[in-house]
């Protein structure tokens, strides 16, 4: 089937705090554990990450689910680890916010979903979201930033994400 019968992500519409508890409760269920590995994760809930190449240099990853559930995350190859880290988990973000939640109920959302990693709308915000709550749970995110205040490179490494990714968690937690 072409890209054409692929449904784009939908928002939501949970409120930041609503999809921050639900990234952290997802990680704990399937046994995450900061800096942990995502593509053990991702293959123990019938995911497959690939990597390729992406014609554009805003677009670092993308999601493709198929109408029996198989799901493939695709990410860029020529990013950072880190970069790469966050990206996984955006899209794991779309497949349960975009693609896993609106299913719940049968009949409700799309049989097949396709979500590339670019552009700012309410869709890409929420798998932003998910991902810095999937990847950094508050809980710990706070005693890591207690024990080393605005050391962003040092709280990073043990998070396995990209300084300004800590950074930005930090602010959305009110911690700078």
């Amino acid at each position: 089937m072409s890209d054409i019968d692929y449904a784009p992500p939908k928002p939501s519409n949970l409120t930041k705090e609503s999809v921050y508890q639900l990234a952290e409760s997802i990680g704990q269920q399937l046994g995450y554990s900061p800096g942990g590995d995502l593509g053990f994760i991702i293959k123990s809930i019938g995911g497959n990450i690939l990597y390729r190449d992406f014609w554009s240099d805003s677009d670092s990853g993308s999601l493709k689910v198929d109408a029996e559930n198989n799901f493939q995350i695709y990410v860029a190859n020529d990013t950072s680890l880190e970069r790469d880290r966050f990206t996984i988990a955006h899209e794991l973000g779309h497949y349960v916010l975009h693609y896993l939640w609106p299913n719940r109920t049968p009949g409700n959302g799309p049989l097949k979903l396709k979500a590339n990693r670019y552009g700012s709308d309410r869709a890409e915000w929420e798998a932003n979201w998910f991902a810095a709550a999937f990847l950094m749970p508050e809980e710990k995110f706070r005693i890591e930033f207690s024990k080393r205040p605005g050391d962003f490179f040092t709280i990073a490494k043990v998070f396995g994400v990209s300084a300004l990714a800590a950074q930005t968690r930090a602010k959305a937690l009110n911690l700078t």
